[in-house]
């Protein structure tokens, strides 16, 4: 289906095809006529799927252009997300007399956010930001709010968590607008149960309840063999030399460490990290954006919304415990229809994790990673350990001295110290005959 299906303004149209929005994606298809007749929605859909755009082009449509208010709030949980989605507004409103879009957060200087604001001015129709700023420039501030009807929840699983869900909460409260629309990517059942009530949706709309992630990105597993990551990282842009990567870690201070050492190696990469101011953040996303690095270190985060043209390649330098942070990640390559390819480095320490994974069923293929070669296997399995007969032996000797038929409080610690005790004689005993055997050569020589 096309846009020119629905009964959107003909210059709203007209600007939207000519940006290049001509056919519809299902997330598209299953919500834009809901949300023109003012529905309040739960949208789950896969990342990369044109979500944006579902929330977007109705609300747009929907506003009053000759009424100088705030009519429609859209809240993302990052500054990089909000700056994001204001673009794709921008892109719309500033060809349509009437429409108009204003971005608040943490990046930019309050009072200058006040001042576009303030009363007499041309109010913005469409307020984008981070829930902490427009809860102090639209409550605090005591703005104007009376004429909000729509409000967008987008990645809402991340808004609904506990860092955001005071701030979300204040906004429904006070705005109680008619219109409240939830888009996420992923988000558990039960939670989906809670915030059907508490948004007071008419409708719950999953676009795949089987498929979790973008078809078109291929799934790998590659065993690093406990080298240095930095030093893995290397040798797989070298071997494989993709085209746009993104390389994800856990921890800021990793991201940072990645991105510090790559660039110290000769692998020219841009970093986007929490840790970083947000003007930072901004600089460097409009540099990667214009071609000027292949590779780019991120931390989770980033991985939330964010919509960059060609990435052909992810890969996780961690396991995340989660399985929606990795598809998350994944998400970020394979966009448009177009193929990639998400990678997961592990050492075989980390089997429990990676079977997790596997149980997925996203389809997982697996390689090992050596200095020249990237080498596909048939099985993850690391080899298995030699069991220590005689330190079984000491265990069970230890077990039974302690070990009695009624079990009284303190048994399970008694055994643990025994089973340590064990561990430690059967320790001490090597080391005296390894010294006994080195005291024998040093003599014979």
């Amino acid at each position: 289906m096309k846009f020119s299906s629905y009964n959107l303004s003909k210059d709203l149209l007209e600007v939207i095809n000519n940006l290049g929005y001509i056919d519809l994606t299902p997330i598209q298809e299953a919500t834009i006529t809901k949300v023109l007749k003012g529905k309040s929605l739960i949208c789950k859909s896969e990342t990369g799927s044109g979500k944006t755009h579902a929330f977007l082009i109705p609300t747009l449509n929907n506003v009053d252009r000759d009424l100088n208010a705030i009519q429609v709030l859209i809240v993302t949980p990052t500054t990089i997300l909000a700056n994001q989605t204001y673009e794709f507004a921008r892109a719309i409103c500033e060809q349509i007399e009437g429409l108009s879009c204003k971005v608040f957060t943490s990046s930019k200087d309050k009072n200058k956010n006040l001042e576009e604001l303030s009363y007499g001015k041309e109010m913005p129709k469409v307020v984008i930001g981070t829930p902490g700023r427009i809860v102090d420039l639209l409550i605090n501030n005591k703005t104007n709010i009376s004429r909000i009807n729509t409000i967008v929840l987008d990645e809402a699983d991340m808004l609904l968590d506990d860092s955001y869900i005071n701030d979300i909460v204040t906004l429904m409260e006070r705005i109680n607008p008619k219109q409240r629309l939830i888009f996420t990517a992923t988000m558990k059942n039960h939670l989906i149960s809670d915030t059907y009530k508490f948004i007071k949706a008419e409708e719950i709309i999953d676009i795949d309840k089987k498929v979790k992630v973008n078809r078109n990105v291929k799934h790998h597993l590659v065993d690093i063999k406990h080298k240095d990551i930095v030093e893995q990282l290397i040798n797989f842009l070298n071997i494989e030399n993709p085209y746009f990567t993104l390389i994800f870690a856990s921890e800021k201070t990793k991201v940072e460490k990645i991105y510090r050492q790559l660039n110290q190696n000769g692998i020219t990469c841009s970093i986007l990290n929490g840790n970083m101011q947000s003007r930072e953040n901004k600089i460097n996303l409009r540099r990667i954006k214009q071609g000027e690095f292949n590779v780019v270190v991120c931390s989770d985060m980033v991985s939330r919304g964010l919509d960059l043209e060609d990435v052909s390649t992810v890969i996780s330098c961690d396991l995340p415990k989660d399985l929606d942070y990795y598809l998350h990640r994944a998400g970020r390559c394979g966009r448009n229809n177009k193929k990639g390819d998400s990678y997961i480095f592990y050492n075989d320490d980390e089997l429990t994790l990676v079977k997790k994974l596997i149980e997925s069923k996203l389809g997982f293929d697996y390689y090992i990673l050596r200095k020249d070669s990237l080498k596909k296997v048939d099985t993850i399995e690391g080899k298995p350990k030699k069991k220590n007969e005689e330190l079984e032996k000491e265990i069970r000797k230890e077990v039974r001295k302690v070990k009695t038929n009624k079990v009284k409080p303190g048994y399970k610690k008694k055994i643990s110290k025994a089973i340590e005790k064990a561990k430690k004689n059967h320790k001490e005993k090597i080391i005296r005959k390894n010294l006994k055997e080195k005291r024998k050569l040093n003599k014979s020589l």
